[in-house]
């Protein structure tokens, strides 16, 4: 008794072993997979975060400036410059305006050749001999003069030391005439407040660049002032290279700082809002993330080791069989049938699904059957309205699948040829019986209607899904390869493939058969009519496929 326990407990050890294994090491796996899924989703997220505080940004400062150019638009229409004025009310009514709207420092009226009319500051915040940036102003003020609004680019005004920004406004009479320009002086300590109320977590915020990178608003403000140039950050060179279309990147900033940002545009101005925000600080979630899914995994990993001795006391044999039938399974493919000897469930669960498989077989090869015999039965009844052209469908079909292995197409493609071919008639079934059975010549009105009948098979098939790619060919099955044909008069290689197969097996069982308007035809005549029309009528590659087919006596017509 004493020398059986051992060999007992090995027994045992080796079953647990696996059953650890089979439990513990894809826990592990997974988890760790999770991780990396979670991380995944958390950038995404922290993207998506930075973009949307971008964009949000973006558009406050874009509805400030659009606030600005509205109320530049209101003083401008009361600028009466072709009204005389007492001495002083110009200076009043920009006065007044300037009490209105505190993010105007400066404004200043000139007339249509230039000249200063009138000018009025902030007394309380700038000196009378406030800088207005002489730089580009003739320009913007010509470009002005023109009726059109422009601004400068910003710069730092001497007194007092501020961002600003110029604004040239068009002054028009109630002809819409331009009789002078509006300019206005416009702080961006506005701005400056929008972008320094921006915070992320603990050290993220956001800052203003223009279209050259240079520092607009900043919650450092000396940085402002110095005009810092930014365009050798990463994300600003992504900002400059792509204009005006936003994005996200993690990236490195000036102090080499592993960074998570992005950036968006504001609207009309060209200017770029970045948001950033240090990559360690956006990943302090994840850490912790990773410390939970640690732990938890490894109780996970306990329990599950605890579970497998409970089990490996009592099962052995099963488990095993169990196991190698599963991973029998797992190496197979999944479209073969199953093969399981057991008479258990799971025996009876392989042999139900093997039925399943057989039956979805059989079920689609009769759908396929029987959808074929549908369409060949109502190409014989459309046929069958004209004695003459009883069969004609079916020799088409014949003819044209001929052709098609000629031509070695795909399976699909022939597959599309025999059904449209089959059905490239239905749309006689809108034509009156006695149009298309008349005797001699058609009158012209007559022809017009029998030339209908491509569009009406096509509209007639069109709201089958299952018909989407056959449509066309039944539409397209007597245009001409030059163009000349009907209804849509589309030529070369825009007809698709199986029409051009198709009118020229059309051509050939029409010309070779009986009609109520004129005899078969002899067929030798007829292959050379056929080859005499490549190039014009029919497609070269096609008549080519067809006269081999002929020569070959895989395409055969009885007078």
């Amino acid at each position: 008794m004493h020398k059986k326990t051992p060999k007992r407990y090995q027994i045992l050890y080796h079953l647990l072993t696996v059953l650890v294994i089979i439990a513990v090491v894809p826990l592990l796996i997974s988890a760790y997979t999770l991780i990396r899924i979670n991380q995944n989703v958390l950038e995404n997220d922290l993207l998506l975060l930075h973009t949307q505080l971008a964009t949000d940004t973006a558009r406050q400062i874009s509805n400030f400036m659009a606030r600005i150019f509205d109320e530049l638009e209101i003083v401008a229409r009361t600028q009466l410059l072709d009204v005389p004025l007492k001495t002083g009310e110009r200076e009043r009514l920009l006065l007044f305006f300037l009490e209105q709207y505190p993010s105007v420092l400066r404004f200043s009226l000139m007339d249509s050749a230039g000249r200063q009319v009138e000018s009025a500051h902030r007394v309380d915040r700038v000196s009378p001999l406030f800088p207005i940036n002489q730089g580009s102003n003739e320009a913007l003020l010509r470009e002005a003069l023109q009726g059109k609004r422009v601004f400068s680019s910003t710069f730092i005004a001497a007194s007092p030391k501020t961002p600003v920004l110029l604004v040239y406004q068009p002054v028009k009479n109630n002809a819409g005439q331009t009789l002078g320009v509006l300019s206005a002086c416009v702080t961006l300590e506005d701005i400056n407040d929008i972008i320094s109320r921006v915070r992320i977590r603990r050290q993220g915020y956001a800052y203003l660049v223009d279209s050259q990178g240079k520092l607009i608003a900043h919650p450092n403000r000396v940085r402002v002032l110095q005009e810092e140039n930014m365009k050798e950050v990463e994300i600003i060179k992504n900002y400059l290279l792509l204009g005006k279309t936003g994005g996200t990147i993690p990236f490195r900033d000036k102090d080499d700082r592993e960074m998570l940002g992005a950036y968006a545009t504001v609207k009309q101005m060209g200017w770029g809002v970045v948001i950033q925000e240090p990559r360690e600080d956006a990943y302090l979630s994840l850490f912790e993330m990773k410390r939970q899914t640690i732990i938890w995994g490894l109780v996970a990993a306990i329990v599950a080791a605890a579970v497998g001795i409970g089990f490996a006391r009592h099962l052995s044999n099963p488990i095993k069989e169990f196991a190698q039938s599963a991973l029998s399974i797992a190496a197979g493919n999944f479209n073969s049938r199953i093969e399981v000897r057991t008479k258990n469930e799971i025996g009876q669960l392989a042999e139900t699904f093997n039925y399943m498989t057989r039956q979805l077989e059989i079920y689609d090869k009769n759908m396929r059957d029987m959808f074929l015999s549908t369409v060949r039965s109502l190409a014989a009844a459309i046929d069958a309205k004209d004695p003459y052209t009883r069969g004609h469908s079916e020799r088409v079909t014949q003819y044209s699948l001929v052709i098609a292995e000629e031509m070695k197409l795909t399976s699909r493609e022939k597959e599309k040829i025999n059904i449209a071919a089959l059905l490239h008639d239905v749309g006689k079934i809108g034509i009156d019986t006695g149009i298309l059975r008349k005797p001699g010549t058609l009158s012209e009105q007559e022809y017009s209607l029998i030339k209908q009948h491509p569009v009406l098979g096509a509209n007639i098939m069109a709201p089958i899904k299952q018909l989407t790619e056959i449509v066309p060919l039944m539409r397209h099955h007597h245009e001409f390869y030059d163009g000349t044909g009907f209804p849509d008069k589309i030529h070369g290689d825009r007809i698709p493939l199986g029409a051009r197969i198709l009118c020229v097996a059309d051509t050939f069982d029409a010309m070779t058969s009986d009609r109520s308007y004129q005899k078969a035809i002899e067929v030798n005549h007829v292959v050379g009519q056929i080859t005499g029309w490549s190039g014009t009528r029919f497609d070269p590659k096609v008549v080519n496929a067809f006269l081999s087919c002929f020569k070959s006596g895989r395409i055969i017509k009885n007078n």
